[in-house]
């Protein structure tokens, strides 16, 4: 089973905050310690991640890994935020979103200034570029952030990319997480003081400039609150007699499988008796869930026979296979895992038991009409396969940008959560590589590159009005729409 991008992973964390004198992230270790948990977190990478050399140039992790070390031995010692700095855009360099690096601290992905952080929310527009939709200061709503402290935001977004755990090369998804939690990436990744000088420019390009306080991490969650126009609960509309809207926002149910399944039977059985000739399924910010319901959804749209995974690859088979075990946690389940594993006549590992793999057929009464899928950035994991065979079967339009994740597969599953031995940081490697039953890809690495590329203007994020489903149906319609290329 895979979650969304964190929520599966924070799960099985306990962190535990105590108070100091100063923040504990400002808390100095010795090099030589900080060090050995580079070690340790190298053979943790090279031993257990499947996706290692995956993606991008190979050596490329290992290249990082010793910059970092040089880094090291140049100082007595550096404070545990500037250690996870270091750190975590060489994990990046992994080129796998699932992976994840935690800071010992409460609340994803809050960990630094917690108590001040921009008191913006933001976004990107279809020029790339980040406007403010809400502030505790309302004079700033509408503006484009162009500076923090001196440093253009357009440094400040460089910056922040290169910390973004993102499969193989899909910018879509760091913007996707950048714009999601601007403040607190900010806050982990640059930030280094706490109070700001803001500079804004207005749509005639007036700039001016802003002092601000920083907020707590709870009054900018409550900030955030109501910024998307996407629905978050699954639900099949009828926007007209030909056109349904299925929305999925995650392949999950908080009711189990089987409260899914049914609603997906209910919604495919209401569109075959209402003779829906165009549906259009929104997968839109999900961020993916139980992968056997990605394959299940397209399996009730399917126009023949299909393949979904083509294998599952692993490093280990046992625990005592894993670098590092002693300082591992491990699913329960795991143990069971290495009596599905069986290495092939080309000396890969494999995991042999997961309902994805082999033929399947479509459903009785498989939806045969037209589909147009609606992606984004955190259309990821789960999503981004159901959206690969999709593609690669030829079974539709796509609508949006590109998807989050990679048209090839992704590195998921089931996770081994390391702590680091002096620094108590957390690493999470996902156990699975998966790789999709798909065509061969136009472009390596790359995620579900849009038929029609619909970004929203600065007007449609101020009014939180979606622009792709009115373009669909103006596409339906036979209408001609201008298009954010």
């Amino acid at each position: 089973m895979k979650s969304s991008i964190y929520t599966t992973i924070i799960a099985l964390f306990l962190f535990f905050f105590h108070g100091h004198a100063q923040p504990a992230y400002e808390k100095r270790y010795p090099s030589d310690l900080l060090i050995k948990d580079l070690a340790f977190i190298k053979t943790s990478v090279e031993g257990l991640h499947p996706g290692y050399n995956r993606f991008g140039k190979k050596g490329e992790f290992d290249a990082a890994c010793d910059s970092v070390r040089t880094i090291l031995q140049k100082d007595d010692s550096l404070s545990l935020k500037a250690f996870f700095r270091l750190v975590n855009p060489m994990l990046v360099k992994i080129r796998c979103g699932h992976t994840k690096f935690f800071a010992p601290m409460k609340g994803f992905p809050f960990y630094f200034y917690t108590d001040h952080l921009l008191p913006v929310i933001v976004r990107f527009d279809d020029g790339g570029r980040l406007l403010v939709i809400k502030s505790i200061n309302e004079r700033f709503r509408g503006k484009f952030l162009e500076k923090i402290n001196g440093k253009p935001v357009t440094e400040i977004v460089t910056e922040l990319r290169k910390q973004m755990f993102t499969d193989g090369f899909v910018r879509s998804s760091a913007d996707a997480q950048i714009e999601q939690y601007f403040s607190a990436w900010y806050a982990d990744f640059v930030q280094e003081a706490e109070k700001f000088q803001l500079t804004f420019k207005d749509e005639s390009g007036q700039e001016t400039l802003s002092e601000a306080d920083g907020i707590s991490t709870e009054t900018w969650q409550e900030l955030n609150k109501n910024t998307s126009s996407l629905i978050s609960r699954n639900r099949l509309e009828m926007k007209n007699d030909s056109v349904a809207l299925l929305r999925i926002p995650g392949f999950y149910s908080n009711n189990g499988n089987k409260h899914f399944i049914s609603f997906l039977d209910s919604s495919f059985t209401e569109i075959r008796k209402k003779n829906i000739q165009h549906l259009i399924v929104d997968v839109r910010d999900n961020e993916g869930g139980n992968d056997v319901l990605g394959k299940e959804l397209f399996a009730r749209m399917a126009l023949k026979d299909f393949n979904y995974y083509d294998r599952i690859e692993v490093k280990a088979k046992t625990k005592k296979q894993v670098p590092n075990h002693e300082a591992a946690y491990f699913p329960k389940f795991i143990g069971l895992a290495r009596f599905f594993i069986h290495k092939d006549a080309q000396g890969r590992l494999l995991f042999k038991k997961h309902k994805n793999l082999g033929a399947h057929h479509p459903r009785k009464d498989a939806y045969r009409g037209k589909v147009w899928f609606l992606t984004n950035g955190l259309s990821y994991s789960v999503t981004s396969e159901f959206l690969a065979v999709a593609r690669s079967e030829n079974r539709g339009i796509f609508v949006g940008a590109e998807s989050g994740g990679t048209y090839e597969g992704d590195n998921s599953g089931t996770f081994v959560i390391f702590k680091l031995p002096a620094t108590s940081l957390d690493l999470g490697v996902p156990v699975g590589g998966y790789y999709m039953a798909v065509k061969p890809g136009q472009e390596p690495g790359r995620g579900i590159i849009p038929d029609i590329k619909v970004l929203p203007t600065r007007q449609d994020l101020l009014e939180n009005r979606d622009p792709a489903i009115p373009l669909v149906m103006g596409k339906i319609a036979g209408a001609t729409y201008s298009i954010s290329q």
